[in-house]
């Protein structure tokens, strides 16, 4: 009898370690990309996420964070940057991530 695949063990084991970051002397976490629940996909493109995309992300990533860090002035082309080195942390785009892959 073939085994079941236990995907909350995998999910368990998946765990990478949360991207930390700072702005204005704040230190700011969120978890990797990847660790974001799939409802996230009904709400953005990943495969070229727009400004408002990013957003999205970066709120859910923040969570309860988020409203400290939204009150904090930062440059459009900061997060930008911010969005990058989140995906880098996890090595993978988010948008080229092994278990989106339709291959």
């Amino acid at each position: 009898m073939a085994s079941t695949f236990d995907l909350d063990i995998w999910v368990k084991e998946a765990r990478m370690e949360p991207f930390s970051f700072t702005l204005a002397g704040s230190v700011f976490t969120m978890p990797a990309a990847g660790e974001l629940d799939k409802s996230i996909l009904s709400a953005v493109n990943l495969t070229n996420p727009s400004a408002a995309d990013i957003e999205t992300l970066l709120r859910a990533g923040l969570g309860g964070q988020w409203a400290k860090f939204d009150a904090i002035p930062a440059p459009l082309a900061a997060l930008g940057e911010l969005f990058r080195q989140w995906q880098k942390h996890e090595g993978i785009p988010l948008g080229e991530s092994p278990a989106l892959s339709d291959s």
